[in-house]
């Protein structure tokens, strides 16, 4: 385990913590359409997905790991 882990580990016993990341941008760097928001699972819902980040879990699971 790396010192910035252990770290992290060490801090996490001790409070709760706030991680705060740049994963809208690294979504956005994707170039996503609403297609790929709405994966085959989403096809044919009524609304515009685009931008609903949190359907990305189910819809480009690759994306989000």
């Amino acid at each position: 385990m790396s010192n910035r882990a252990a770290l992290l580990r060490s801090q996490l016993a001790q409070r709760i913590l706030i991680i705060d990341g740049a994963m809208r941008t690294m979504i956005q760097s994707c170039k996503l359409t609403e297609a790929d928001f709405r994966g085959t699972r989403f096809a044919d819902f009524a609304h515009d997905l685009k931008g609903n980040n949190d359907l990305l879990s189910l819809t480009q699971p690759h994306i989000i790991r």
